[in-house]
Order: C-alpha cells, then structure tokens, then sequence
C-alpha cells in the first residue's frame, strides 16, 4: 500500500463521508502546498560553475525566483573550498550596485554575478530554495512530504472535508489541532537557528575613568 493509500484510509477511518478519493487528493494537494508555504522545506541546491570574466549565468529550472533564500559563491580553489554568502540586488533603478562589491541580481532567466576583479574559472555558485510542492496525482503516488508532516497534512485535508460538508464545529476542531502542530514546527525551526544572527565584536573598547573594560555588542 502507498504512503498515500495509507493516509487516504485514516482519514476515512477517522472522519466518514462520501467523497471519492480524487476529490479528496484535491484538498490533499491544497493542504501541501500551503504546508510548504508555511514550514518552507529546503531543496537541495542548484549548482552553477563559473566562467574566466563571466558575469551572466543561465538560471536552473527554478520554479519561482521568490523562493531562492541564499547564494553563495565559492571564493577559492579546492581542496578546501571556502563559501560566501552572496547578497542580493533589486533590478530597479532605487538601487545602487558598485563594481568593487559582491552582488547578484536576476535578469530575465538569467543571474548576472558582480565578482570583485572578475570571475574565477572552475569555482561553484550554489543557489539554495525553499522546495515546492509536487501534486499528488494518484493514490499510488509517493506524498513527497516528510514523515513527520504527515500528521499535518492529514489534519488539513480533514479540516477541509468537514468543511465541504458544512460540519463547522469538526472542521474547527481540526484546524485548532492542526495550528497547534504547525506552531510546534515552527519552534522547532527557530530553535535550531543560532541565537545570535549578527556578527558579534568582543574587541577591547577604549577604556574610560583609568580602567579596562570589554564590551560586547552586535552590529
């Protein structure tokens, strides 16, 4: 039995009705898409390889230019490669882009990379996503969703039935438990996160009144 068998037939087991199965996949595909939305899974990374002078690279398939949350760029050679971050520059004219910094913007389908003296040949541009949502199309499908978000996506399709069947007060009930679930994710998400997002100075500031004193403080 498919993973998506399996969560068709608790579903049912927990909340009777009437709809056909590719009635319920519908709500399915709603709930997951709306998960992702919401919880923001990371897709694996594009990877791009520079060009000697080359500033203007062709864009992988990417589904929305939205949903890219970081580049970085590989700033020596191997075998210890090192990674910066680089930062992102709107294409509108309120925009100031220098030639002596690291930038990138998106023009069209393409990136166009501002490397301080120039690109390197052979070093990497890694694009990393927030993955999106594939659409369940049969019961026989793989969800694609990650095991501990089954839970959610059950819960969500079956806010949705009893909603469709005007059962007001389950469909609340569904919802409240499903919220509550979400909100424990996002905790999880923030906590895994460091404290601290700024760098931070511990350098010794000058001292005042004949005594030494460190300060520590963020940028």
């Amino acid at each position: 039995m498919s993973i998506v068998q399996t969560l068709l037939a608790d579903i049912k087991l927990r909340y009777r009705h009437t709809f056909t199965d590719a009635q319920v996949l519908v709500w399915m595909n709603e709930e997951k898409r709306e998960l992702y939305e919401i919880l923001q899974k990371d897709s694996s990374p594009y990877a791009l390889q520079t060009l000697e002078g080359v500033s203007f690279y062709p864009l992988p398939e990417i589904d929305e230019i939205e949903k890219i949350k970081v580049v970085t760029l590989q700033v020596n050679d191997q075998p210890q490669a090192r990674f910066q971050e680089v930062p992102f520059k709107r294409n509108d004219d309120n925009v100031d882009a220098y030639v002596g910094t690291l930038w990138y913007t998106i023009i069209n389908d393409g990136m166009y990379i501002n490397i301080p003296g120039g690109a390197k040949d052979d070093r990497y541009i890694y694009i990393y996503c927030d993955e999106s949502s594939e659409d369940i199309l049969a019961v026989t499908d793989d969800s694609g969703i990650p095991k501990k978000w089954e839970e959610v996506l059950k819960l969500g399709t079956l806010k949705r039935i009893a909603l469709a069947r005007k059962d007001i007060e389950m469909s609340n009930n569904y919802d409240l438990e499903r919220e509550s679930k979400i909100a424990d994710f996002e905790w999880q998400m923030k906590m895994s996160e460091p404290e601290f997002v700024t760098p931070v100075s511990t350098l010794p500031r000058r001292p005042r009144r004949g005594t030494t004193q460190t300060y520590f403080y963020s940028w």
